[in-house]
């Protein structure tokens, strides 16, 4: 009996041990960091530091290796609670790394600051970077929709002080505002380095409504206007996402919805690509379902004046009529040092007109004027032709573009596609243009013509020379069968007539020269009259 008690009491123990324990796993899954808790980051190689997750365990935040395995950097970061491989969304201290052979760190609250603090040098790493504060009520709390905010109260509805949507890494998540004159959204330096890469991701201020790739501090790929018909940026039609551009008093900024039953994100990439992915559950990947920039969208890839095609079966560069290829360029198919006018511009009247070229997709740079004020396109182009530093100029819903120095980054869009861009040239030179376009369409129906005289004559080929194939066929088995019926050859064509010396004397009545046919390099022949072979 009193064994039993023994064993009833030591079973009761281990229950209330097992549900401690069980306690301490569910309080320690959180997704709030308040002013008396900390987040311990200490990681050895093996092990990981403690981490807390958005209520609807979407998003997980905590120490990360980029180079699992090894004695590396070590950084906070979010990631994707349910995907894996790890998919790192936002970093926190990209440029400030703990080596993690002294990492012996804690994220927590500190004068109104989210801080990561290292104990092993007594230092603050990372900070929020807000002005002190004595608040008693100051937590950081992770979202589901991948924003970790810190606020000033525990209720949903308490001040935000910081978020880290407003200090984005490489990935811009759905609902977040990109903010004009905010931070960058800027790629990684490799695929195992967070800290900042050579391409970003801005809003241009000058215009309001133009995105930017810069390769360093130079202008890489831009995405044309904004069009508020389309609800999208001009060449960036189809991406898949519901974006919007708002411009009020307080703020101007652009955000995009995506279908709340996936997860989407848009990342800046290190390949300078500026990409939208969808993650695929069923294959587990990452499937990329929108890309900018292609070739033609690089800045400058065809040079000043240049013009790029997207097509596979030529070049993708070339002139804008008026202008050739830069002298100083060897290779003949390399556009990259841009075109130059065949006929300098005299800026006189009567003798310099503008040659509209349609389709086309335009980028704004530091030598474009913006003219707001111009109500049709005759007020546009009277401005830009009384300007002799005016080369080219584009009119788009009462908005003058004005280019007063080289132009770059033309591209040729599908039929009814983008804008008509007006070049100013030498009137000698519109009319060559003209004749040139006449000549283009004389060698053209030319060419045509030539081709299907060329196409003619090969059919006919194709249909007289099976004829003249079975007529010699028809002829050989005509030949065949007479020799068949005389006795030469039977009728499967394999049996041969054998003649004695006897036989031969009588066909050819002893070699007579009556028979005799004439003579050889094998000497005389003669013809021979067969009545019966055996």
């Amino acid at each position: 009996m009193e064994t039993c008690k023994k064993n009833m009491l030591f079973m009761y123990f281990g229950v209330l041990l097992f549900l401690s324990f069980q306690v301490s796993y569910v309080s320690s899954v959180t997704d709030t960091i308040s002013i008396n808790q900390t987040l311990s980051v200490s990681q050895t190689i093996v092990s990981g530091g403690d981490t807390i997750v958005s209520s609807g365990d979407i998003f997980e935040l905590g120490l990360f290796n980029p180079t699992p395995g090894t004695i590396g950097f070590l950084y906070i970061g979010m990631w994707y609670k349910q995907i894996s491989p790890r998919t790192i969304v936002w970093v926190a201290n990209r440029e400030s790394p703990v080596r993690s052979i002294y990492s012996n760190c804690l994220l927590k609250i500190s004068n109104g600051n989210l801080i990561l603090f290292d104990n092993f040098t007594d230092t603050t790493i990372w900070s929020t970077g807000l002005n002190s504060s004595s608040s008693k009520d100051v937590q950081a709390v992770l979202l589901d929709n991948g924003n970790l905010v810190l606020r000033d109260g525990s209720s949903s509805s308490a001040a935000v002080l910081w978020q880290s949507f407003d200090h984005p890494s490489d990935t811009w998540l759905p609902g977040a505002k990109f903010k004009l004159g905010s931070k960058r959204l800027t790629s990684w330096q490799s695929s195992t380095d967070p800290s900042p890469g050579p391409y970003s991701l801005d809003v241009d201020s000058k215009t309001h409504s133009l995105v930017t790739v810069w390769n360093g501090s130079k202008s890489y790929w831009s995405s044309g206007p904004w069009d508020d018909q389309f609800k999208a940026f001009t060449g960036m039609l189809e991406t898949g996402t519901n974006l919007s551009f708002n411009m009020n008093k307080d703020e101007s900024y652009i955000t995009y919805l995506v279908n709340p039953y996936r997860k989407y994100h848009l990342v800046m990439d290190i390949s300078g690509q500026f990409m939208l992915q969808v993650w695929l559950v069923n294959v587990q990947v990452w499937y990329t379902m929108w890309y900018q920039p292609k070739d033609c969208e690089v800045y400058n890839y065809c040079g000043s004046f240049g013009i790029c095609v997207e097509a596979k079966d030529h070049l993708p560069c070339r002139c804008v009529p008026g202008f050739r290829r830069s002298i100083y360029q060897s290779d003949s198919n390399d556009l990259s040092g841009g075109c130059k006018r065949e006929t300098t511009l005299q800026c006189s009247k009567g003798k310099e007109e503008f040659l509209p070229i349609e389709n086309m997709k335009l980028a704004t740079d530091p030598t474009t004027t913006l003219d707001l004020s111009a109500s049709l396109v005759t007020t546009c182009a009277s401005r830009c032709l009384a300007n002799c530093s005016c080369e080219a100029y584009a009119y788009d819903g009462n908005i003058c573009f004005m280019w007063t120095s080289y132009v770059f980054n033309l591209q040729q869009l599908y039929a009814n596609e983008g804008l008509t861009f007006f070049l100013r040239v030498a009137a000698s030179n519109k009319g060559k243009t003209k004749h040139s376009k006449v000549r283009s369409i004389v060698l053209f129906v030319v060419l045509s013509s030539l081709v299907a005289v060329a196409a003619c004559f090969v059919g006919l080929c194709l249909y007289i020379h099976p004829r003249r194939r079975r007529t010699r066929t028809q002829r050989d088995k005509k030949q065949s069968r007479e020799l068949s019926e005389g006795g030469i050859i039977d009728d499967d064509g394999k049996h041969m007539c054998f003649l004695n010396l006897h036989d031969i004397m009588a066909a050819t009545d002893s070699f007579s020269e009556e028979n005799k046919l004439g003579e050889g390099g094998f000497g005389p022949v003669y013809k021979v009259i067969i009545k019966q072979c055996d």
